[in-house]
């Protein structure tokens, strides 16, 4: 990792340093604590429907080899005109990119403050900036130290599956899948058991029973603790790649209190976008110190009670 992704050595005010409100700016920046809207059913292009790529009864071989034909269409993806919207607070100006399997990059701001959350993720590590944050500083961490780090839980999903947020699903071969499970509204359920160094992590993923279009996925601990939820909606068909992609993101993270939605006005596919060292750098924005969520003095949680 180069210099500029790691935080500088320089005596700090205290034994620790408390990213105390960090998951409180998330909420307050990118959401309000509501719960996510209901997920919209349907999938149009226009106004005609998607055609049925799933058979009236499919295996679970079809399923999976139709969401993978849906997903490895997609090299990269690019949305420059969206919207971060939560009921209650102001909507934020938004630009999302995606290349799997690990960059990601979601920028806000708004026309008066400027850029205002920055979260984002290269072959190496990921990053989350929030202009609010008190310390100021860039919080960071290396993919390879996220499973001991205190990132678990700021972000409970890994960077590989940022993409998934935006409809980019994969079912990976080392995991264990089961179903397909009928569901009342038509809908079909597929259970996955993935390993994890904290445990095993059970998924939920539901899918449209015609078009096979990821509709919901729900990560749950062996325990039952849901720890994050994506739900996307209004798919279209992007024409260059041929690729059904969502339009309307909602994501919640239960553990951190947050809860945000993305609109997507358009979605370019397979295109360089600008200079991807920019793209895929972690910023380095001026009074804003790196602070690495794999060193054990980072705590994230509430700030310690005064005595009294």
């Amino acid at each position: 990792m180069t210099s500029r992704h790691t935080a500088p050595n320089r005596r700090r005010p205290a034994a620790s340093l408390r990213l105390a409100t960090l998951a409180i700016l998330v909420v307050s920046v990118a959401a309000s604590g509501a719960s996510c809207p209901q997920v919209l059913r349907g999938y149009q292009i226009g106004t005609m429907p998607l055609p049925r790529t799933l058979p009236a009864h499919p295996t679970l071989e079809q399923i999976i080899a139709a969401v993978h034909d849906n997903t490895q269409r997609v090299r990269s993806c690019m949305a420059t005109q969206a919207v971060l919207a939560v009921p209650g607070v102001p909507r934020l100006s938004a630009r999302v990119a995606c290349e799997p399997p690990r960059r990601f990059r979601l920028q806000a701001q708004t026309a008066i403050t400027g850029p205002e959350l920055d979260i984002g993720s290269n072959d190496d590590l990921f990053w989350l900036w929030l202009r609010q944050h008190k310390p100021p500083v860039v919080a960071f961490c290396r993919h390879d130290q996220y499973a001991t780090s205190a990132a678990r839980r700021l972000l409970p999903i890994r960077a590989d599956w940022m993409p998934e947020i935006l409809g980019l699903v994969s079912f990976r071969s080392e995991d264990r899948h089961q179903g397909p499970f009928p569901l009342p509204d038509g809908r079909i359920e597929i259970r996955s058991t993935i390993a994890a160094p904290e445990g095993e992590l059970l998924k939920s993923t539901i899918l449209d029973g015609t078009t096979g279009l990821v509709a919901e996925q729900h990560l749950f601990t062996a325990a039952g603790e849901r720890l994050a939820s994506v739900r996307t909606s209004k798919h279209r068909v992007d024409a260059p790649s041929g690729a059904a992609l969502p339009h309307l993101v909602e994501v919640s993270w239960p553990a951190s209190g947050v809860d945000f939605t993305i609109e997507l006005a358009s979605i370019t596919t397979n295109t360089a976008s600008g200079d991807p060292g920019q793209l895929w750098q972690m910023p380095a924005y001026p009074g804003y110190e790196p602070v690495d969520l794999a060193d054990p003095s980072v705590v994230i949680g509430p700030p310690p009670q005064a005595a009294r």
